[in-house]
């Protein structure tokens, strides 16, 4: 996304404001702190004053008393530093957590049609490097109050010396601030590209690490590396450039500080000579001259750091603006003598031009199995797709036990189904806690009677570790049939009434296929199961065959029905069995 050149700074992180006072109270003890810490740092150059006026007035007595004091207030300076560091700490580290907290649930939330739409290196890279630089705003919270209060003592102090000598050094205040926001001013913009380059080298990187079987077995190499390289290149250039604009920014800084501060002693020596301020106002003035300009510079540097931060907020809230999973998340109570499943005048399509279901009507009974049959891309998939609710149908109703999965809450309809897929996922944690996925809270027991039944137990113990064995990254370290029996055994532990299975076995050799197709079998038995399978020798005994043609129900009966006069599946049978006795 590009910047929007007329947004101003304050006008992106205005949506930012809930979340840096979700820790209100810790947030008030830090504005209680920094300004408790701004009049303590007032009172210096007030004591200084004072003690160099009382020493050149001989007061002695007067004078040691004020030592004492400024002792007192040295050492009560020290301690509220030391608390306003570890409560300013604190606002900091809830407030970023809580940010990347809500960030991940909701992109958890996220429909799979967007998710689809962006690189996951992308998420990941707004999740650490845009909430990283968001962290500069609470990390600062407390010179909102702290600076201000140092202005306005160290202002008002220094006016009530001598008017002429805080006229005299701020005169460049208003010439510096024009300066510096000209100078500043570009670093959103900047910002902007940095953070999009961070988000492609991210991506890259994350591509190289997954992609590794095929970027070796093609030699892509150099290509990777050429391609991050000049990501990398993007990515300095807009370093530097940053980096240049704070070269100036701190430029105007030494022109807001060293004028004044040689204009200060000056000035106010010609003052002091002329006896218009005492020699302990003169030796206050020049403490003073850095309690106006410090805030100044602070709060000038605030302007550049909203710069900066204005991008990633903006890349933030464009995730947290994406609607989540549509359906609401009430009580899903079975409807009596309802059909376990039903598909109603669906139709969907991915984007605009990809239409994949057309008007497509289907009704399963409870404890019925269905195979779903068809010429690839004609929309098998799909069907179980829809039904876990990873996309919404542009048209018609989709029921699970009688209740429309949009209005009763797809998140709660997922509970009743089960999926085990071609693509099997396993987190790069313990066999075990992959397996305990699918009930969470479940017992030892529970799992490896899950194990069984998938007839994984046995490959499990003989491993070393047995079912704390770690299974890798995607599951690197087993066999493809060794997961699919994992993933099987994440599904049996759900227990749920709605079985989908979508080519579980396709990846898999004939051994591996056999043991699976066993487990499964077993599994299937009073359930209510849709089935993808890409050999149809295997679902010649299932209750009813559908077979889809370009996204529409074409042909259902049973295998002999269907295999009795001139079909599509006849065809799709006979020439499959044919192609299985030439290769054999």
């Amino acid at each position: 996304m590009e910047a929007d050149p007329d947004r101003t700074p304050l006008q992106s992180l205005r949506r930012l404001i809930p979340d840096l006072r979700v820790h209100i109270k810790w947030l008030r003890l830090v504005w209680v702190t920094a300004f408790l810490a701004g009049i303590m740092e007032f009172l210096n150059p007030f004591l200084l004053k004072t003690l160099t006026d009382t020493a050149v007035a001989k007061q002695v007595e007067r004078f040691w008393q004020l030592v004492m004091w400024a002792g007192a207030a040295m050492l009560v300076d020290a301690v509220l530093k030391y608390f306003t560091r570890i409560i300013a700490t604190r606002y900091e580290i809830y407030t970023i957590r809580d940010l990347r907290n809500r960030v991940t649930d909701h992109f958890q939330r996220l429909p799979i049609s967007y998710m689809e739409s962006v690189h996951s290196g992308d998420l990941v890279s707004r999740l650490n490097n845009d909430i990283d630089r968001i962290a500069q705003l609470p990390r600062r919270a407390n010179e909102l109050v702290k600076q201000p209060v140092v202005f306005i003592l160290g202002f008002s102090y220094l006016l009530i010396l001598s008017w002429k000598l805080l006229l005299a050094t701020c005169v460049l205040i208003p010439l510096s601030a024009v300066l510096y926001d000209k100078v500043v001013k570009p670093m959103q913009s900047h910002s902007q590209k940095e953070l999009e380059h961070l988000a492609r080298a991210n991506a890259v990187t994350q591509d190289a690490i997954q992609g590794i079987y095929i970027i070796k077995a093609y030699n892509l190499q150099k290509l990777l590396t050429r391609k991050y390289q000049q990501i990398a290149e993007n990515v300095r250039k807009e370093g530097l450039e940053i980096d240049r604009r704070r070269a100036l920014e701190f430029a105007v800084f030494l022109m807001l500080r060293y004028i004044p501060q040689l204009v200060a002693p000056l000035y106010g020596g010609y003052l002091a000579f002329r006896g218009e301020i005492s020699v302990g106002a003169l030796i206050a003035s020049n403490y003073l001259i850095w309690m106006v300009f410090i805030p100044v510079e602070t709060m000038l540097g605030w302007i550049r750091n909203l710069r900066e931060v204005a991008p990633a907020v903006e890349r933030i809230f464009e995730i947290l603006d994406q609607p989540a999973e549509y359906g609401s998340s009430g009580e899903f109570i079975p409807a009596k003598n309802a059909r376990a499943v039903s598909f109603d005048a669906v139709s969907f399509q991915y984007g605009e031009d990809n239409k994949i279901l057309a008007d497509f009507t289907l009704e399963v009974d409870e404890g019925q199995v269905v195979a779903l049959v068809g010429s690839s891309g004609c929309g098998k998939s799909t069907v179980l797709k829809l039904l876990c609710g990873f996309y919404r149908p542009q048209k018609g109703e989709i029921r699970v036990m009688g209740h429309d999965i949009v209005q009763s809450g797809i998140r709660e309809a997922r509970k009743w189904v089960s999926l085990v897929s071609q693509e099997t996922y396993l987190f790069p944690t313990t066999i075990a806690e992959n397996i305990a996925f699918g009930r969470l809270g479940a017992s030892q027991q529970e799992i490896e009677e899950a194990a069984r039944a998938a007839n994984a137990h046995d490959f499990i113990t003989a491993l070393n570790d047995g079912y704390q064995t770690q299974v890798g990254e995607w599951g690197s370290r087993l066999s493809g049939g060794e997961k699919q029996r994992i993933s099987l055994a994440r599904a049996i532990l759900k227990d749920a009434s709605i079985l989908l299975l979508d080519e579980p076995t396709s990846a898999l050799d004939a051994q591996s296929e056999a043991v699976v197709q066993d487990a499964l079998e077993r599994f299937m038995r009073g359930r209510t199961v849709l089935v993808v399978a890409h050999r149809l020798a295997t679902i010649k005994n299932v209750d009813e065959i559908v077979v889809l043609d370009q996204g529409r129900l074409v042909e259902r009966g049973t295998h002999g029905e269907l295999m009795g006069n001139e079909t599509l599946y006849q065809r799709l049978y006979l020439k499959q069995t044919d192609l299985e006795g030439d290769h054999v």
